[in-house]
């Protein structure tokens, strides 16, 4: 079984988040973090060009945010599916604005905004659509144009929290298409809500179409492979950042992916063909992985504060997960433990050469998926060579 159905502290958390963030989503369904409490002060260029107010920590809307609010509810339900936090109104309801968030920002360049009595937040009684700092969003905060009728469905930021070159990030639209799948199973199994499905099932078809029309370019060396963003008008962004989702975590996240394409978009991200692929060696061991064009600082070390030939241990993790080779897997939990620098927990970015130079000691995210890869291999490493079984109780009894 599960953790949350092993230890009822855990239950309680997890349908406590689930509530929580379906309150946030009917109070912001645009805002990308939230704050505890309401009383921090913002000053005015906070409240009027990044739309921070109230409990909103950060108003940069990403895609993957409502994405993220369906799949962690929909585990939840698989492990608790008759559980009461399904019953309460506002979760049904915060499933039902994003869908709306989502089918009206098909038609972002049309300046369309979801309607009706559940938009009712500050931003929404204004009636109109998503504008952000225009210093990072072209077009008066609007972002670069796109074409409404190619199914897909716009986001303003990256999971990294950079803006968007084009408006239809790829991977982020996969995953809607994967977390629709599990609207429409939560409207046959719990709210018996024929009407919803219908609309999920539509936007799901729609933004699969449109992925498959937009979201595969051809490559001259990697033949056809997956867009990172795409404006669906001929205009597309080649790379992969280390956030997910992204082109790499395609199988992680669930969606129903063309095995070759795939193959290609894989050989291509783990090359220096990718902007953001790096390599490093330090203490004999060469190392390489995916990183970010997000900026990481690590204080006055280096020009700009940027870590040069940064490595995410998030990008290496998601390599590992989307692995079926225990040989690779292994290796990589090596390489990220020995990466650490001995904080016994998982940075945000490391330099290859120097991983003592890294930025975030302690990165709840990359935490959570390391913990995830060794779930993943744990049960067969027990079972392999002493080198695995040697890697794996010094891991657990902390030695590295």
């Amino acid at each position: 079984g599960s953790l949350v159905q092993s230890d009822p502290r855990l239950e309680r958390i997890v349908s406590g988040l689930i509530l929580k963030t379906a309150r946030y989503i009917r109070y912001d369904p645009y805002a990308n973090a939230f704050r505890l409490k309401d009383d921090h002060e913002f000053d005015t260029f906070e409240r009027d060009v990044l739309g921070r107010f109230g409990f909103i920590s950060t108003w940069n809307y990403e895609l993957d945010s409502g994405c993220y609010f369906v799949r962690m509810m929909y585990y939840f339900y698989c492990s608790f599916p008759s559980h009461p936090v399904f019953r309460e109104k506002e979760v049904k309801e915060a499933v039902m604005i994003m869908i709306d968030v989502w089918i009206a920002e098909q038609r972002h360049e049309d300046d369309q905004f979801p309607e009706g009595e559940m938009f009712d937040c500050y931003h929404c009684a204004h009636d109109l659509p998503y504008r952000y700092n225009p210093d990072e969003l072209t077009r008066d905060g609007k972002g670069s144009p796109t074409n409404s009728s190619a199914g897909l469905t716009w986001s303003g930021f990256r999971p990294s929290d950079d803006p968007c070159e084009y408006g239809y990030l790829i991977p982020a639209n996969m995953f809607v298409v994967v977390v629709l799948g599990y609207v429409m199973e939560l409207c046959e199994t719990i709210w018996n809500d024929d009407e919803l499905k219908k609309k999920a099932n539509k936007l799901r078809e729609e933004i699969h179409y449109g992925i498959q029309q937009h979201g595969i370019v051809e490559h001259p060396e990697y033949g056809k492979i997956y867009a990172y963003e795409v404006d669906g008008l001929g205009n597309y962004l080649i790379m992969d950042d280390a956030n997910v989702p992204n082109l790499l975590s395609i199988p992680y996240i669930g969606y129903d992916y063309e095995e070759e394409v795939y193959a290609n978009t894989k050989r291509f991200i783990l090359s220096d063909d990718n902007p953001n692929f790096h390599h490093g060696e330090f203490d004999r061991l060469k190392i390489e992985g995916l990183g970010s064009s997000h900026t990481s600082w690590i204080g006055k070390n280096h020009r700009n504060g940027k870590i040069p030939d940064d490595i995410w241990p998030m990008g290496l993790i998601m390599q590992g997960l989307v692995s079926n080779d225990i040989n690779e897997k292994v290796d990589i939990v090596e390489k990220l433990l020995k990466s650490s620098a001995g904080k016994n927990h998982m940075h945000e970015s490391f330099n290859a050469n120097d991983p003592s130079e890294y930025s975030r000691e302690w990165f709840c995210w990359a935490d959570s998926l390391f913990a995830e890869l060794v779930v993943s291999l744990s049960n067969e490493c027990l079972e392999k060579s002493y080198t695995y079984q040697y890697m794996m109780s010094s891991l657990f009894s902390g030695e590295y």
